[in-house]
């Protein structure tokens, strides 16, 4: 094996579950709904202002007017009603991987920066909460990508089984990698219906994300489009 080549591979394994691959996910937590960037346990700081889409929905559907709290390194929603759902959009803006790591800047200003570009893409984070059930929470909110339950999640008794499709562009999106509570190891591929079952704990918070890459076409700032989608309920 080459020094080159060593170096290439220790860096490919090392960087793997970098920032743009961090979950994301929306989390209560003393009458406040968290937009959390992390894994496992760990909340990772991040630019609020990459929080570009925040909408809130009742049980019967209709949206809800909440504020978008903005602090220095994070971002929560409070709201002003009682609400069913909450959807979010994160632009995670651009990243590469070089041979000195990732590095969150486009494919273009790597190489002017003499960076050795391995791979590089434009990341973007959709986020769905659950607070309370309603039927309208079976069909799509419209997200570019989004995890649909598709019975009540807070029907699911200990150990069953909860069965989820994801969509991508409104179609089912198979073969797609699923994880659980923020780890990174893959739990699942959903099947060619686009749905895969899990099984949840409903006296915890539970944290289901969906990944997939779609090849961009004379980007000269990126090679590819990372996408994650993450749905989340319980834990109150």
């Amino acid at each position: 094996m080459t020094k080159k080549f060593l170096i290439l591979t220790l860096v490919f394994i090392s960087t793997a579950t970098f920032s743009y691959a961090h979950d994301f996910w929306i989390e209560k937590k003393d009458g406040k709904y968290y937009i959390v960037s992390g894994h496992d346990d760990k909340w990772d700081n991040y630019d609020p202002l990459r929080v570009k889409d925040a909408k809130v929905f009742s049980v019967t559907g209709s949206p809800v007017k909440v504020d978008v709290v903005r602090q220095n390194d994070i971002a929560y929603i409070l709201p002003k009603a009682d609400i069913g759902a909450i959807s979010v959009f994160f632009d995670n803006h651009y990243w590469v991987k070089t041979t000195e790591g990732w590095k969150n800047i486009t494919k273009q200003e790597a190489i002017k920066q003499g960076f050795q570009v391995i791979e590089s893409g434009q990341s973007f984070k959709y986020a769905k909460y659950i607070e309370r059930w309603s039927d309208n929470f079976g069909n799509p909110l419209e997200t570019r990508m989004e995890i649909i339950p598709l019975k009540n999640p807070f029907a699911i008794k200990q150990g069953q089984k909860l069965p989820l499709k994801v969509l991508l562009d409104g179609r089912p999106l198979g073969n797609a990698p699923v994880f659980l509570h923020a780890k990174h190891e893959e739990f699942a591929k959903t099947d060619k219906h686009g749905q895969v079952d899990v099984v949840i704990d409903p006296n915890k918070m539970n944290i289901i994300s969906v990944t997939t890459r779609l090849p961009y076409k004379d980007n000269p700032d990126a090679d590819q489009l990372y996408l994650r989608a993450s749905l989340s309920f319980g834990g109150r």
